[in-house]
């Protein structure tokens, strides 16, 4: 799969502006006729050939005319440990079986299952007799370690999947990689129950832009392997096509994810909820039943202190980590509990020539794992020193890892966002220590490329990085440091929501205190106000509670301050007369109303 050859595939990815078409027919809505080529990227497969990628102008799905069909059934080990131990989404896939009321549920088929890990959540989360297909190498694997029911063969028709047919139906990630998708739905519809659903996911056409960061679209086009890139136009036009009367899709940005019912009733909700606690308890269960060293153990293990730190149950975090630090020093001898040593080391090693030569040194989710003890060490321990060396290890582990899958034109989208975030917070954590310090590192991120593959900080997770660390100099009393923010944080204000409401009232408090600009200052503490009104969860949002009546008392001392004193009364008489429906005002701060009332004779 390339040899030894290492590239960069990422920049392998060129933009074309459209001018240079092929004749081509959409797999989704049918078009024929020439289509505008929208990017071009090599292949993975010798002799790594140049695969255009065109976009349907009728339906906006995107696809490679002239992709010839990879060779699945000869995926390596090692790309299966890296499944295992790392870029599996479990949850994930585990999240879209809550659109169904498990309890309606009793035969449940999977095709294109892969390792079969929601074959077997499905069977011991809910009890479903579930039955999954596929021919690859993962599968086989899978079949032996968690002993699901997985047949490797090609469906060719609904009766190759059995005589009964199936309530539910799933297809995660399958239909991208399909030269004939019309045909496959066929299958599907027909192997399902009069009242059967279909779920489906597929990465979304919506997320080839220029701007998409590149681990993401390297995952989304993967080269030489997904043929079709579908828009939710698209992907409902092809399911109508074959006789799905209900159609639901979502488009989540990166993600299709889609309902489908040959009946005129759709039993699924793809906004229902998921309920965390059953994937958590299936990931106990396994790690009880697992070879601690094998990949399939290490991948448990760390998504169990993944989800428990995203949770907030500290303590259970802590015992998982302790679990994954023993597994890693057991199998890799690695050290976890002196991540400044392990960085220092990472830094010093030469680059895998291949990902089996990274996997003798490392497990594929270090950086992940190092990533969520920096998390537990800042939150659940107060220790910053200890986090930020966590990261630091973090940010280097993950982005070699990342450059070692590029090797075979793979990469990993959670690595990638955790290794700018972990990046992120390195500066984040010199704010209690260094604040003028921090505010220079993340103003100049931007401009730092990763020290491996040279990419650069995506916006969104810079530009959140410095809202936080903007907030937390103003809390902090830091307001030179915090300046230096400023202006980049005001010109990306949220239009609403918790975000504004948070950032209006930094920036207000830096106004007034330190630029000493009260009217401007009243400005921005009457956006913290509005925005807390407008939050629709306004009587129970914890921003609400905290912000609405600080922002109005501010930005009627401010107004007071620039001598509008008929302003000011205006403002704090909505506090000292509320309208119904609003949360209490404290009474501390109604007396401190009452007083700047009283002192600065203001008509309320």
């Amino acid at each position: 799969m390339g040899g030894a050859e290492i590239i960069n595939w990422t920049q392998t990815i060129a933009w074309e502006a459209g001018d240079r078409h092929l004749e081509a027919t959409c797999p989704a809505c049918g078009d024929a006729g020439a289509k505008p080529v929208r990017l071009a990227v090599r292949s993975p497969w010798p002799p790594h050939p140049e695969q255009p990628l065109v976009t349907c102008a009728a339906c906006g799905t995107a696809f490679h005319p002239t992709m010839g069909q990879p060779p699945y059934e000869a995926v390596l080990d090692p790309l299966v440990d890296v499944y295992l131990e790392q870029n599996a989404g479990i949850d994930v896939m585990a999240e879209l079986l809550a659109a169904v009321d498990p309890s309606g549920i009793r035969r449940y088929i999977e095709i294109g299952c892969g390792f079969g890990f929601l074959l077997d959540y499905a069977r011991v989360a809910f009890g479903w007799d579930a039955r999954g297909f596929d021919p690859g190498y993962s599968a086989r694997f899978g079949r032996e370690a968690l002993g699901v029911d997985i047949q490797h063969i090609y469906l060719n028709s609904a009766a190759d999947a059995g005589s009964e047919p199936f309530d539910l139906a799933l297809c995660a990630e399958v239909i991208e990689h399909v030269f004939e998708p019309e045909k496959l739905l066929v299958i599907l519809r027909d192997s399902l129950t009069a009242n059967g659903t279909l779920l489906l996911t597929t990465p979304s056409a919506s997320g080839i832009r220029p701007e998409t960061q590149p681990g993401t679209l390297l995952s989304l086009l993967c080269p030489g392997y997904h043929y079709a890139l579908y828009s939710p136009k698209g992907m409902e036009a092809l399911l109508r096509r074959v006789g799905f009367k209900s159609v639901s899709v979502i488009d989540r940005g990166h993600t299709l994810r889609v309902a489908a019912s040959v009946g005129d009733e759709l039993r699924a909700d793809l906004a229902r909820p998921f309920d965390r606690r059953s994937y958590h308890d299936y990931l106990r269960t396994r790690i009880g039943t697992t070879d601690p060293v094998s990949p399939l153990g290490v991948g448990y293990r760390y998504r169990l202190l993944k989800e428990l730190t995203n949770a907030g149950q500290f303590e259970a975090a802590r015992a998982a980590q302790a679990q994954v630090a023993a597994v890693i020093r057991q199998r890799w001898n690695i050290d976890l509990t002196d991540p400044a040593a392990l960085h220092a080391a990472l830094f010093e090693a030469p680059l895998p020539a291949s990902i089996e030569a990274y996997h003798e040194r490392y497990p594929f989710c270090l950086g992940s794992v190092l990533y969520f003890s920096g998390i537990l060490a800042w939150l659940a321990d107060g220790r910053r020193d200890i986090a930020q060396s966590w990261f630091q290890a973090a940010t280097l582990a993950g982005e070699r890892m990342r450059a070692t899958l590029h090797i075979i034109g793979a990469d990993d989208e959670e690595s990638e966002e955790l290794m700018w975030r972990a990046r992120c917070y390195v500066s984040h954590l010199r704010v209690w220590s260094e604040p003028a310090k921090a505010a220079e590192d993340i103003r100049q991120l931007a401009n730092m490329p990763s020290p491996l593959l040279g990419e650069r900080v995506p916006a969104r997770i810079l530009e959140d990085a410095q809202r936080k660390i903007f907030v937390d100099l103003v809390n902090l009393g830091q307001y030179a440091a915090a300046d230096r923010l400023a202006g980049p944080v005001e010109a990306a204000l949220p239009s609403g929501g918790e975000g504004l409401a948070s950032l209006a009232f930094a920036l207000g408090i830096l106004t007034l205190n330190h630029r000493k600009a009260p009217r401007a200052a009243a400005a921005f503490f009457g956006r913290a106000h509005q925005a807390c009104l407008d939050m629709p969860d306004r009587e129970t949002a914890p921003v609400v509670q905290s912000l609405l009546w600080p922002a109005l008392y501010h930005q009627g001392q401010s107004l007071a301050n620039a001598g509008l004193r008929q302003e000011a009364g205006e403002a704090l008489r909505g506090l000292l007369k509320p309208a119904a429906g609003l949360p209490s005002v404290p009474l501390d701060l109604r007396a401190r109303t009452e007083l700047l009332v009283r002192t600065q004779r203001l008509p309320v």
